[in-house]
């Protein structure tokens, strides 16, 4: 098949950065959101048929590659990546379990490709246990048929949910009440933030999260903005999370109240003035007071170097 000076011309420039504009969009295509994998094809194969051998080394190629990644048979973005990640845990694990000489090693396999999977679906698994395997066998079948983000978070609660109910037969009722609290406070708040499309509607989501874990660990927060304690309450969520008995849930509750009151007592806490600021202040509450404010500052200068 010969090939036209003109198509030629155009192909050359369009293999340049910049000139991509100039190829005929009718007769060879251009990717377009919604397009399945086979339409890209057929893109290719018709670019082929226009420009020939050229073509097929250099603009074809490209095209398809653009046209496959923002295509992927029509699945959002999200999706795709999830599956890819999903197959990703799903070969790491089948890797490390090869290599592994003893049960503990193949528990920590099982317990890498948990913690992996849970973090696609932005979940915080409780303690992993035995039959947490399951849980994410079927988690990852359900990522590789989603068509849609909000399918995803479908997975995400099944896991949660599956991962909290294998957990209880292990682990005292009492805990698991709490766990179960907690793990809903944190699948709340990555749905939330998911669908957030703001900052503020973000830290609307953290705010109700914290209040939410404070809640479930019977820990009123102090009188100060939610803000400011989030960090707390998130470290108490890890920590709940990882709890196999009471006293595990009281120490969570416990570093809460001490996290809440370091909090506090930082907000409460006089600002920290240089010394020009000390000199200032004693001039201030001493204004005929020029040697005693003097001998003030030196004595700061002194002290910070």
């Amino acid at each position: 098949m010969k090939t036209s000076y003109a198509s030629i011309v155009a192909l050359a420039c369009a293999s340049l950065a910049g000139c991509s504009a100039q190829v005929d969009d009718s007769s060879i295509g251009v990717a377009k959101e919604g397009l399945t994998l086979q339409q890209c094809a057929d893109q290719r194969d018709a670019c082929v048929k226009q420009f020939g051998f050229l073509g097929a080394l250099t603009i074809c190629p490209t095209q398809y590659t653009s046209c496959s990644l923002t295509a992927s048979n029509a699945l959002p973005a999200q999706v795709t990546d999830a599956v890819s990640d999903a197959a990703n845990c799903t070969d790491d694990f089948g890797t490390c379990s090869a290599n592994a000489t003893s049960p503990s090693e193949l528990a920590a396999c099982a317990e890498e490709q948990a913690q992996c999977v849970a973090a696609i679906l932005d979940v915080e698994l409780p303690s992993i246990v035995t039959g947490t395997t399951q849980c994410v066998e079927t988690s990852v079948d359900c990522i590789n048929d989603a068509a849609s983000v909000s399918d995803l978070t479908g997975c995400a609660g099944d896991l949660a949910d599956c991962a909290v109910a294998q957990a209880e037969t292990v682990i005292p009722q009492e805990v698991i009440d709490v766990v179960t609290d907690v793990t809903a406070c944190t699948t709340d708040l990555n749905a939330c933030v998911r669908a957030a499309t703001t900052p503020s509607a973000v830290t609307a989501c953290t705010t109700t999260e914290a209040v939410c874990v404070a809640g479930s660990l019977g820990v009123e927060l102090p009188n100060v903005p939610v803000s400011e304690v989030v960090s707390c309450t998130e470290a108490a969520a890890e920590c709940t999370l990882e709890a196999s008995r009471i006293s595990d849930i009281a120490a969570c509750a416990e570093g809460l109240l001490d996290c809440n009151a370091a909090v506090v007592e930082s907000l409460d806490a006089p600002p920290v003035l240089d010394c020009a600021q000390v000199w200032t202040a004693c001039m201030v509450r001493n204004p005929f007071g020029f040697f005693t404010c003097a001998a003030e500052r030196r004595a700061c200068d002194a002290a910070n170097p």
